[in-house]
């Protein structure tokens, strides 16, 4: 039976986010990818190598979704703030997905195999510094445009945002309102170190 590589990866992706690494087992991936023991070794040899084609895709999407963003708006640091904004409230453009999980799958694996797939949990951490270039050129871009300071160090300030990302995730989780997610992202953005 033939497969899509492509689609299967990115089926993969969406199991492995929701369940873990070991929380996802080869049975799983056979209903999910409805693909047999055989043919999913004999397409990506372990479940190991496909997690990290898995993890590829995840950070190629996230990159590619900053790099939407920056080009849609003409301010840079606007264009930052509302893909925030969509990774941790979502998008108003969209309705509620309950089967996508609200944490990233990069710092979930980190969090998850830090301490015994060391070789997959830098793959994430990978991703995680790829991620954050990303932000950095943004951040160039908003002091080429004269929004943001040009003393600021935009990789610091990637790795700044990478970090308010991953909390304002995980306090999301808590019972408050969006709006109150809303205030704490505002007050968020209001302490970059402006243009004046």
């Amino acid at each position: 039976m033939k497969y899509d590589r492509a689609q299967a990866i990115q089926k993969a992706t969406g199991l492995f986010w929701k369940l873990g690494f070991q929380g996802t087992k080869m049975r799983d991936l056979q209903e999910h990818l409805d693909m047999r023991p055989g043919s999913i070794y004999a397409g990506f040899g372990s479940k190991e190598l496909l997690f990290k084609e898995a993890l590829n895709l995840y950070t190629e999407q996230s990159i590619q979704q900053v790099r939407h963003y920056a080009h849609q708006y003409d301010n840079a640091l606007t264009a930052l703030y509302e893909f925030v904004k969509d990774q941790v409230i979502g998008s108003s453009a969209e309705t509620s997905d309950s089967q996508k999980p609200n944490n990233c799958f990069l710092v979930k694996t980190v969090a998850e195999l830090n301490n015994s797939h060391a070789e997959i949990s830098l793959w994430a951490q990978i991703g995680l510094e790829k991620v954050e270039e990303e932000f950095a050129e943004v951040f160039k871009l908003a002091q080429t445009q004269g929004h943001l300071e040009q003393h600021a160090n935009s990789l610091r300030l990637a790795k700044w945002l990478q970090v308010q990302i991953m909390g304002l995730r995980a306090y999301g989780q808590l019972k408050i309102t969006k709006d109150e997610m809303i205030k704490m992202l505002d007050e968020m953005f209001s302490s970059l170190p402006k243009a004046t």
